[in-house]
């Protein structure tokens, strides 16, 4: 079972919605959208300078390593515990 999940509501064509498997229509969405995020990923930015190409390597290390990225309040936040609290 995956944990961390959020409920998103989208809006579907009727015609979309219905070719979907009722049985785990949940399970078939994320692993389309898992599929073509994957697509995405292919194509994603390439560095070219060599300090950029070192960057995007570290960064690779350290998803694989099980790392997750923060997004920008989970920056904020790490900056403030940093800080000792402080803004």
């Amino acid at each position: 079972m995956t944990t961390n999940l959020q409920v998103v509501s989208v809006k579907l064509p009727l015609r979309d919605l219905l070719r979907i498997p009722s049985e785990n229509r949940s399970e078939f969405i994320r692993d389309a959208v898992t599929e073509k995020l994957a697509r995405l990923e292919a194509h994603a930015w390439k560095p070219r300078t060599a300090a950029g190409k070192r960057l995007a390597e570290l960064r690779r290390k350290f998803i694989e390593s099980g790392g997750e990225l923060l997004d920008q309040e989970g920056i904020a936040d790490e900056l403030r515990q940093r800080r000792g609290g402080l803004e």
